[in-house]
């Protein structure tokens, strides 16, 4: 029987097509992640750290972790995201990976504290921790045929919220909430939940990415390079959180 007019054909080949499409964007993920892990070792501690300064850091290092810093990466990455998800039709496979890569490398840089001066046995099991979750809500993204679009929109309003705070304290530190606190594990506890939700909202998404771009391997490349910098991004702000939590305890 010709497998095109087959149903079962036609959606074992579509389910096939769809398991390599994640499993492309993960792989990308995966490298982008590795990119980031080498940087943020790297430059930790051969740029970050200087024994002659007061704290530890360079001027540079003192550069990056300033309030206004902080601001404009997270500006940044607002423009960034915005503006090459826009040209995607237009741009390069190629062009998309040099995105994802410049900002596994950005996001490394950022993270190098963490790699220079976090204490490496609770950095380990947070990654551990952090990976698990990451999987188990991205799964659940796969799996659940709830559309979770209205959820995921409350859940991007209550993570902005939680960024605002987050700098509006290291602009003004005597409005920062207390590291330790019972308010600062509750609102580190939400924004948890929060992304965890948008990542599997994000899963959904690809899911919907790859049926509009079947018939366009280029683009669903393309797409697929660009849904592992936003996972990244979520695995990312999953493991900081968790630092957060773990080493105010």
């Amino acid at each position: 029987m010709n497998q095109f007019n087959n149903p079962a054909a036609q959606s074992a080949s579509t389910d096939a097509g769809l398991r390599t499409f994640l499993l492309g964007t993960y792989k990308y993920m995966g490298m982008a992640m590795l990119v980031s892990m080498v940087v943020a070792w790297g430059f930790g501690n051969y740029v970050l750290i200087d024994a002659t300064s007061q704290n530890g850091l360079s001027a540079i290092g003192n550069l990056m972790y300033s309030p206004m810093a902080a601001i404009g990466l997270t500006i940044g990455i607002i423009f960034a995201f915005g503006a090459v998800g826009r040209k995607l039709t237009t741009m390069s496979v190629g062009s998309v990976k040099v995105f994802l890569f410049g900002f596994a490398a950005v996001m490394g840089i950022w993270l190098s504290s963490i790699a220079v001066f976090a204490d490496p046995m609770i950095a380990a099991k947070v990654f551990f921790m952090a990976t698990a979750a990451f999987a188990g809500v991205s799964l659940f993204g796969y799996v659940t045929k709830k559309d979770l679009g209205a959820v995921a929109k409350v859940a991007i309003m209550v993570f902005i919220g939680f960024i605002a705070i987050m700098l509006l304290g290291m602009v003004f530190p005597s409005m920062a909430i207390t590291q330790g606190g019972g308010l600062y594990l509750a609102i580190n506890v939400i924004a948890l939940i929060a992304i965890c939700v948008i990542t599997a909202w994000e899963t959904q998404q690809l899911k919907r990415i790859y049926y509009g771009t079947v018939d366009n391997p280029e683009m669903a490349e393309k797409m697929s390079v660009y849904g592992a910098a936003s996972l990244l991004l979520s695995f990312i702000n999953i493991f900081s959180i968790l630092m957060n939590i773990f080493s105010s305890r």
